[in-house]
């Protein structure tokens, strides 16, 4: 898979995360074709969010499966960054989403053909 594909699949999941949010609206059609660019969106978004909702940030963290330990080593760190490590911590989770679903996927194909 392509970063390209990889890109567009993570734009699908975080928006669908993040769909109450009016921000996130339009992530899935925009034009960011790179892992830098997407977690620079997702920063800014992140940022703005945890200074309008906190909450809802952490109960979005939860639903997506984000581990609760590093989630808490962010929150409780002098970092001034905060925004940027869960927008690290969310391409992460969601990356290996995206590559267990395509191995899954990989093999539900092998298998397929195999029986046939």
């Amino acid at each position: 898979m392509t970063e390209k594909e990889y890109i567009y699949r993570l734009k699908k999941i975080v928006s669908s995360d993040f769909d109450k949010f009016e921000e996130f609206s339009s992530l899935t059609n925009s034009d960011i074709s790179t892992l830098e660019e997407f977690k620079l969106f997702l920063t800014e978004k992140l940022s703005d969010l945890m200074a309008k909702n906190f909450d809802k940030v952490l109960k979005i963290l939860y639903q997506i499966d984000i581990n609760e330990i590093k989630v808490r080593g962010v929150m409780y760190s002098n970092n001034n960054y905060k925004a940027s490590l869960l927008a690290d911590l969310i391409i992460e989770r969601q990356l290996q989403k995206v590559k267990t679903r395509e191995k899954y996927k990989r093999k539900n194909i092998k298998d397929l053909l195999d029986k046939n």
